[in-house]
């Protein structure tokens, strides 16, 4: 997160940018000290957090406007770098003490950025923010999301308020394009951009949620970009479930099971989470996605049909006759009921929709829903019922 600030203290006008971060990614904010040659970086243990801040008048009227003038901001912090660099051009002009109306000038300025600005006008028109690939990429470590919803389904999104809404045009026209540069086949759909908005908080979303289109258009873009923060090993592991997804392993219990794991690791923070060493566990996920990603694929993404037609076809050859018999086990006992004729009836069992599924996520995955239970499609010790 950054922003441009403006001072007035008895007289003074002072300037200060700010970039500020998790503590994970502090190494981002050392990088861009020693690139720039200029302004500190300090730790707030208490925060989990670390900034990177210029405050000498030299620093900013040389090196950050021109920063930013060079590399053009898009949302509506650009607005407020601009009543920034005009604060800073009447402060440089004027080589003694500022007048009364100068600081008035000033003092206006400031009362209308960041949290208190009402105007979000821009002088640009739709067609004229292009968003770079470079920038997008700087977006999405700071303003973005690899998730997996529900342990089950992968989506790429970014979010920003309402107010940066011709930026967010510009994001969606972005995207969109990937599809046209990337086309693999006309049996693959073009990418398709969600747009959402909460209205409590006017932040609108974008979502990428298609399995295909993360897969065929995004993947490319993203594999030959470079990230810096803590959200590249988020992207590494959203990828190696991107790729479970695709080829099909996560139809295998062993994939299925290396996914969830991912679910539960992926956008988790070193130095505040819970989860044991971090570390350990995604050097884990890694290893045992090499073991399983060496196995020939179930879903043979050379065929030219859209990964909803693979899952059809795989489900229509590995289709038994006999029922989705399911053994649920609670604290090491089967729960009363078991052992369950289908998945819906085993889902009713536990409170959960007959259309739920919760089965086909964990079912074989030794893996435990709600912390407490376990889904077999055959007892535990391996002999029937």
């Amino acid at each position: 997160m950054g922003n441009f600030l403006i001072t007035l203290d008895r007289g003074f006008v002072k300037f200060r940018f700010k970039i500020s971060l998790h503590l994970d990614d502090i190494e981002v904010l050392n990088t861009i000290k020693s690139k720039l040659k200029i302004g500190r970086v300090s730790i707030e243990k208490s925060r989990n957090r670390c900034s990177f801040i210029v405050e000498n008048f030299a620093d900013i009227k040389n090196v950050i406007c021109p920063l930013f003038r060079a590399f053009p901001l898009h949302t509506s912090k650009k607005l407020d770098f601009e009543d920034f660099c005009r604060a800073v051009l009447i402060k440089d002009h004027i080589k003694k003490n500022l007048s009364e109306a100068e600081m008035e000038t000033i003092r206006s300025i400031k009362n209308a950025m960041n949290s208190k600005r009402d105007k979000f006008t821009y002088q640009l028109s739709n067609s004229q923010i292009i968003i770079h690939p470079n920038w997008f990429i700087g977006f999405l470590e700071g303003e973005g999301t690899f998730g997996i919803k529900t342990g089950s389904a992968l989506y790429l999104q970014v979010a920003q308020k309402n107010t940066s809404q011709e930026s967010l045009n510009a994001i969606v026209t972005f995207l969109t394009s990937l599809s046209s540069s990337n086309l693999q086949n006309n049996k693959i759909l073009p990418l398709n951009v969600v747009s959402t908005v909460n209205k409590k908080t006017n932040v609108v979303s974008l979502v990428v949620s298609s399995v295909d289109s993360l897969y065929y258009y995004v993947l490319p873009y993203l594999d030959s970009s470079n990230m810096y923060t803590r959200k590249a090993i988020d992207f590494k592991l959203w990828r190696v479930a991107l790729l479970l997804k695709i080829h099909g392993y996560y139809f295998l219990p062993e994939g299925k099971k290396l996914f969830l794991d991912i679910s539960d690791i992926i956008n988790k923070r070193y130095s505040t989470s819970s989860t044991g060493c971090l570390d350990d566990i995604i050097a884990g996920i890694f290893e045992r996605s090499k073991t399983i990603l060496a196995l020939d694929p179930p879903f043979d993404v050379k065929s030219n049909r859209s990964h909803t037609d693979n899952v059809r076809a795989f489900s229509i050859a590995n289709r038994s006759e006999k029922p989705n018999t399911v053994y649920i086990y609670a604290d090491g006992n089967l729960v009363k009921g078991s052992p369950f004729a289908s998945y819906s009836s085993a889902h009713q069992s536990l409170g959960l929709k007959p259309s739920s599924n919760t089965c086909n996520r964990y079912i074989d995955t030794n893996r435990l829903y709600k912390n407490k239970y376990l889904f077999f499609s055959k007892p535990k010790d391996g002999t029937g019922p």
